[in-house]
């Protein structure tokens, strides 16, 4: 395989990427890629496990410290109640 084949897009730009393609770099179900522009070229790029973005809970997850403070949380419910109770 000469590594370049003509694809055609489909509505909203969705584009299939050939099987041969994926499993030579080795993209399963459910994969990100990493995509760019270099002057007219499209350059899109698998991405690990390791380095794909995480959704909020994962980054949550990854949170040290103490990010909660109970009063804290207080003081502003309270704030929010008098505003909200001032109309």
């Amino acid at each position: 395989m000469n590594g370049q084949v003509f694809i055609k897009s489909f509505s909203k730009g969705q584009i299939t990427i050939p099987k041969v393609f994926r499993d030579k770099l080795g993209i399963r179900d459910d994969f990100w890629l990493k995509m760019g522009i270099d002057g007219n070229r499209l350059i899109a790029e698998p991405v690990s496990d390791e380095t794909r973005p995480k959704n909020l809970a994962d980054k949550l997850l990854d949170v040290k410290g103490d990010w909660f403070n109970l009063s804290d949380w207080k003081k502003t419910r309270a704030e929010v109640s008098q505003r909200l109770n001032a109309d």
